[in-house]
């Protein structure tokens, strides 16, 4: 086990490799995306109001960190690899390749690992995909699309359990963000029923 899990740290460690680049690509994305916001603004006569300024914060903070993760996930699985003429099929067996070695196993759990942020992040992107039965089919279809690509190219083994895998870590980080969201949701009724007595604390304060 101990094995496995140092393969699978090793796997991670070498997608961090891609970050440098991966934060330049999405500095630049964002720069372009919050000149061309705040340029247009002013044409409809929209003032910078403070939670227009937060919403766009938060939205740019999100777009920085989906396309770091779109770039580490696009250069791990295809960008950086060469084409190799045997991975020219489908295997559609279930786990077919678990029990062949521990650094299968640790590819198996990488799989699961790697859409985990996608599942957290992809709500985010709107209420649509808040709703499971839009995102999964979304998320599926990006790890088919993947799948696909390698396949044609001769780029990796295209398995059915990377996709089945895949989807997994997708609805593991799908419950990860409704845990966040209920959270949240809790503390902001709490910081709701905290302020009323506060105020009214400092209210009496003020007229002694």
């Amino acid at each position: 086990m101990d094995t496995i899990l140092k393969l699978v740290i090793f796997q991670i460690k070498e997608t961090c490799m891609y970050l440098p680049d991966a934060f330049r690509l999405a500095l630049a994305v964002c720069s372009a995306v919050a000149l061309a916001e705040l340029s247009v603004r002013p044409a409809f006569r929209k003032k910078l109001t403070m939670t227009f300024v937060f919403r766009f914060v938060l939205r740019i903070i999100w777009l920085f960190t989906f396309v770091t993760y779109s770039y580490c996930v696009l250069q791990l699985t295809i960008l950086s690899r060469t084409p190799v003429l045997r991975y020219g099929h489908i295997d559609w067996v279930f786990l077919s390749r678990w029990f062949d070695s521990n650094e299968q196993k640790a590819f198996y759990i990488a799989n699961v690992i790697m859409f985990i942020p996608f599942g957290i992040l992809l709500p985010m992107a709107g209420k649509p995909m808040r709703h499971i039965l839009i995102a999964a089919p979304v998320a599926a279809a990006c790890s088919i699309g993947i799948e696909a690509v390698q396949l044609k190219y001769h780029l990796g083994a295209c398995q059915l359990d990377d996709v089945l895998l895949n989807s997994f870590g997708f609805l593991m980080g799908f419950l990860i963000y409704l845990a966040l969201t209920d959270i949240y949701g809790f503390l902001s009724v709490v910081t709701k029923f905290l302020r009323v007595p506060v105020q009214r604390i400092l209210s009496l304060h003020h007229s002694e």
